[in-house]
């Protein structure tokens, strides 16, 4: 037996893969790419197909006969799903339906785990704009991402309701940390400050509205997260992962600067902003916590954490750009 983590070469797989406790059995990732250096966990089997194949998606779960699945895979990108709206929707539904028809055919006792995401609840208006969603709150997607999320959560409970399949849904609210994305706003943001700090870039950093404001968690706490609630987690049940704690983007920002001790000039770039964006998410994490699991990192450890890791990880960018260039 095994355990699957889909979307292995991202931060949540790469910290899931680093941090899962396993009894003799082997880790395996499947997504559409090799892991870059800094993305690899030794001792992971790497394993690369297409989710919307599934002749390539059942081939790999009788390979592997996992006793658990983390199906992180998904076109995870806001912005990206607005341009390309039908290949969000297809990755996000079509690609957990070809995952879990495979499991339901090879191992339908497997624990599986989907991730969903806060994005599902919406914008919230008027006096509640202070709320904090909890997993009974009716979804209401805003953005072809929320609603390719909120569709598999409810393919999810078809395989739970139809074929009694164990599988638990979570709700990660934003997150980020070490080997987090540049597609996303905070590692992009510690990019520019690594390159202002180490290679001479010009101080400004550029970025989308810093007034959003999100409850934010270090990627780690919430990797921990998720393996707890498969393990502990009852079938057909949504968890939210979340503090219940907000803070702006320009606080965020700030405290980079900080880390890195540097003075910089902040400018709007009108491609990073998001004319739909939710100015305000924050969670309940009572549910998940009556599990046991609560936030352990602090978001200036968070930080500190992340802006070190992206120092590493554009030194060796230019390693093999310079290696590559010899060749």
């Amino acid at each position: 037996m095994s355990i699957l983590v889909t979307g292995g070469t991202g931060a949540l797989g790469f910290h899931i893969l680093s941090s899962v406790t396993r009894n003799g059995e082997k880790l395996y990732s499947f997504s559409d790419e090799q892991p870059q250096p800094w993305q690899k966990v030794s001792d992971v089997n790497y394993r690369t197909g297409d989710l919307l194949n599934f002749k390539d998606v059942l081939a790999v779960m009788k390979e592997i006969n996992p006793r658990a699945i983390y199906h992180l895979a998904s076109q995870s990108s806001v912005e990206l799903s607005y341009k390309k709206p039908y290949e969000t929707l297809s990755t996000n539904l079509l690609g957990t339906q070809n995952l879990l028809e495979a499991a339901r055919q090879v191992v339908p006792e497997a624990k599986i785990l989907l991730l969903s995401s806060s994005e599902v609840y919406g914008r919230t208006s008027g006096t509640l704009l202070t709320t904090l969603h909890k997993e009974t709150d009716r979804p209401n997607p805003l953005t072809p991402y929320a609603t390719s999320k909120a569709c598999m959560e409810l393919l999810g409970n078809q395989f739970t309701n139809a074929y009694g399949m164990h599988i638990v849904t979570i709700r990660p609210f934003y997150f980020t940390g070490p080997h987090h994305s540049r597609r996303f706003s905070i590692p992009s943001i510690a990019s520019q400050v690594v390159r202002i700090k180490k290679y001479g870039a010009e101080p400004i950093i550029y970025s989308g509205s810093l007034d959003v404001s999100r409850d934010v968690l270090d990627v780690r706490d919430v990797a921990r997260g998720l393996i707890q609630v498969l393990q502990a987690g009852n079938p057909g049940e949504v968890y939210n992962i979340c503090s219940g704690k907000s803070y702006t983007v320009r606080e965020l920002t700030e405290t980079l600067v900080d880390i890195a001790d540097i003075d910089v000039d902040f400018c709007f770039d009108p491609a990073k902003e998001r004319s739909l964006d939710i100015p305000l998410l924050v969670g309940d994490p009572s549910k998940i916590m009556d599990l046991g699991w609560k936030p352990m990192i602090t978001i200036e450890d968070c930080l500190q954490d992340l802006y070190n890791e992206m120092i590493v990880r554009l030194r060796m960018e230019r390693e093999m750009k310079t290696a590559e260039a010899k060749t």
